[in-house]
Formats: C-alpha cells, structure tokens, sequence
C-alpha cells in the first residue's frame, strides 16, 4: 500500500539529537521533530536552557531530554552521544547548529582562536557523526543535516574563522554522504537565510533588518518556525532520495 504523503514526514518511534538546540533555530527545530512524533535531545552548553526547551515539547504532549555539550571537548560529545541511546535506545537524525560566531579581521588572526573557532564549529561536528554513525545504521533510518551559513559562499570582510569553517563543513557534507551513503545514511546541510533570532536581533536593529529583508525575493526575513519544513523534510523519509545537498532557505536572497 502506498504511504500517505503526509506519514512520511512522520519521525514517530525515533530519536533527533539537535545541537544547539537551547534557542534560535535549534530551538524551532527541536520543537518541530518533537511535534513531527520524534524523541529528542536537545543539547548545548547551557543545560538549564535545554531544560526549558524539553518542558516545552513535555507540556505540548511530546517526548524529550536534556544534555550538555561543549563542541570543542571530544569526551563532551561521546558522552552526549551515549546519553542520547541510553535515554532513548537509538538515535536517527543529527542535527549539527550548535556553533560559535566568533571572528576576527585577518590583522587579529592568531593560532589559539583560529584553532578554537575550526574545533567547535568543524571537528565537533564531524566527532559527533563518527560517535552517531554506528547508530545511525542500526536504525534504518539515519540521517544528518549540518547547518551552516551564507556567509560560506560569499565575500565576507573582515572574518577570517566564522565563513570559511562554515564552508568547509557545507564541503564534508558532502563527502560524507558519498561515503555513508551506500549503508543507508543521508548527510545534508540547510543555508539559512537571515531569521528573527535572538542574535539576530542584537546584532541588528530594526532598520538594518528592514535593509536586510529588501535584499531577499520575499521581502522579509524568516522567522525560526520556517526552518522546521526544510528540516523535516531531510530529517525524514519524505526526503529518502536527498542526500549531498546543500538546502538554501533564504527567502530569495539577492
């Protein structure tokens, strides 16, 4: 019988682990996979942040659980991931956003920061999918999506870390779902756009977000809970045939 369109955004009977998952665009997303049927583990540095999220999805009926991470400590990240199959006895999707945005002019690059800057927000990343990986087969349905930035893909004056580490994980996204992909693993990434996030609006007042939203197609920028659709499409098996994909959620960016 043919599944109903709708079922296959279903992610009912698995579990997501997002990352940065205390506020933002983790925070929507962890929120959706929750409503979409999905266990979830939201992780981040600030554990009590994560606890609010989880009493969120609780309070609306779902199912989820809280854990620190620091992205730079490989011990941090294989224990996250052991926490998230002990809690709920396997683990499906991955969802890489946790990050750090800090930067620095090419006059003020120096090996400490660089270093700091590609560990968090590269090879953190890429040890939590080889801790997932084993899981991620076991369940059929594995499935990873790495978020990364515009500023990846375009001149960006002035930073030397936060573009070009997004970059270089937009291109192992892409090596990694050629090599996983022959056991059943899709590995993708989304570029989203600018969204009405909490950075967001401390980085930029109302004006300059109003410049901002006159560059993109729509004329407008998004808010956190438009992310979910992409991401769920790739989260599950509505997205079986997507992987090695870079999903450019940006309202028509000009």
């Amino acid at each position: 019988m043919t599944t109903a369109p709708a079922d296959r955004f279903d992610l009912t009977g698995r579990t997501a682990l997002v990352t940065g998952g205390s506020r933002g665009l983790g925070r929507a997303v962890a929120l959706g996979f929750a409503a979409a049927g999905a266990s979830v583990m939201v992780a981040s540095r600030k554990v009590d942040a994560c606890e609010a999220v989880v009493d969120e999805i609780v309070s609306a009926g779902g199912t989820a659980a809280a854990a620190p991470v620091a992205m730079g400590d490989p011990a941090s990240i294989t224990a996250l991931v052991e926490t998230s199959v002990e809690r709920f006895g396997g683990l499906d999707v991955v969802v890489n956003n946790a990050a750090t945005v800090l930067d620095r002019p090419i006059d003020r690059v120096e090996p400490d920061t660089f270093r700091g800057a590609f560990d968090t927000n590269l090879l953190g990343p890429l040890l939590l999918v080889q801790a997932a990986l084993p899981h991620l087969e076991a369940g059929g349905h594995g499935s990873v999506i790495n978020v990364v930035s515009t500023a990846a893909f375009a001149p960006s004056p002035g930073r030397y870390y936060y573009p070009p580490v997004k970059a270089a994980l937009a291109q192992a996204t892409t090596s990694l779902a050629r090599d996983h992909g022959p056991r059943g693993k899709r590995v993708n990434a989304v570029w989203p756009g600018a969204f009405r996030t909490d950075m967001v609006t401390k980085a930029f007042d109302e004006p300059m977000l109003d410049r901002i939203a006159g560059t993109t197609a729509l004329g407008r920028i998004g808010d956190p809970d438009e992310l979910v659709g992409p991401m769920l499409l790739l989260a599950s098996d509505a997205g079986s045939m997507i992987t090695g994909e870079v999903l450019t959620v940006d309202a028509g960016t000009r």
